[in-house]
């Protein structure tokens, strides 16, 4: 139950909602879903005036565009993506993503915009301060940090938990946000900022309008893995996203792209593991070598109850499956 009052917009459009976002300024939310922002309001993690719903824009469907790339519209049903068979033909891995967020009643509500959207995680934010924890945190604007004590006031190491964000990047994807000065473009990387404090670059008057993801080079192969404890409907202690490129000659490595998120403040690209396989022949040996590199190079925050030890040795381990099982997609990709 949410016990405060608020007022409920429901616009006809995108550009109707982006303008209500402006002339609110600070006092009022976007729901798409609900699945992230009305536990939060429940819990009284923010507490806004009014709520601009979305519920009354059809998403476009999923579509090829003439450069080959898809365009996803971001108010789309997590559920939606993961039956789509224009997704799975063109982005499988956004679909095997998609089909990663919790169970099906989240997925039948929560939208690709809402899931990157999504607030960071802490143990100690999300509840409600009114008993426990009731000194409030730096990121409810209070004076302290429970899990890392040592933390100036500007550091928040919550962790951003999309499954959905790692797999836009390891896919090269951009993003279409809407403002009332109009429309830009920007990869998915960009739209995080890499404080725990305000996850995402975003402006109170912007929102996501659509996902581009390009099409993938020849010879290309993907893989996603999602760590958890239950197998499923629950948050990821890490989420590993690769696409694989091989060179005209089917055995060289001509570029990866990996990205590991649920660990961090945002997706975490990374650049090294990606440098250890370019211009390499992807054997075990080598595969194991970039594992080893990334798991190093994300340095994981220790984050509901793993910590950074497992974290690491859980990346380098999975991260390994995933590059073998992506180089063996790459092999059978067409030229």
């Amino acid at each position: 139950m949410i016990l405060f009052d608020f007022e409920l917009e429901r616009p006809d459009t995108a550009a109707d909602a982006v303008a209500l976002l402006g002339r609110l300024r600070g006092d009022a939310r976007l729901l798409a879903g609900g699945t992230d922002l009305m536990p939060n309001m429940r819990a009284e993690l923010v507490k806004p005036g009014v709520l601009v719903s979305l519920g009354a824009i059809a998403p476009e469907a999923p579509a090829t565009l003439p450069d080959g790339s898809l365009r996803v519209d971001a108010f789309s049903r997590l559920a939606d993506l993961e039956r789509s068979g224009v997704v799975h033909a063109r982005a499988p891995m956004l679909a095997e993503s998609a089909r990663a967020v919790g169970g099906n009643q989240v997925r039948e509500m929560g939208t690709l915009g809402g899931n990157l959207c999504q607030e960071s995680r802490c143990l100690y934010f999300n509840q409600r301060h009114d008993y426990q924890f009731a000194a409030r945190c730096y990121k409810l604007g209070g004076e302290r940090c429970y899990p890392f004590p040592t933390n100036k006031r500007d550091t928040c190491w919550s962790v951003y938990m999309s499954d959905v964000a790692p797999a836009l990047v390891a896919l090269g994807a951009d993003v279409e946000i809407l403002s009332e000065a109009g429309g830009r473009r920007i990869p998915v990387e960009e739209l995080f900022t890499g404080s725990g404090l305000a996850p995402l670059a975003l402006d109170g008057a912007e929102l996501i309008r659509a996902a581009i993801v390009p099409a993938p080079a020849p010879r290309t192969g993907w893989a996603f893995h999602k760590s958890t404890v239950r197998g499923g409907l629950e948050f990821g202690m890490a989420v590993i996203a690769v696409t694989l490129a091989l060179a005209d000659d089917g055995k060289t490595c001509a570029g990866a792209r990996i990205a590991v998120g649920a660990v961090r403040e945002r997706p975490v690209r990374a650049s090294a593991a990606e440098r250890v396989l370019a211009g390499a022949v992807p054997e075990d040996a080598r595969l194991a070598e970039a594992a080893a590199a990334a798991a190093k190079e994300v340095n994981p925050l220790p984050h509901h109850g793993f910590t950074k030890r497992y974290l690491m040795d859980n990346i380098r381990v999975h991260l390994r499956r995933t590059l073998a099982r992506a180089l063996e997609r790459a092999r059978g990709a067409r030229g």
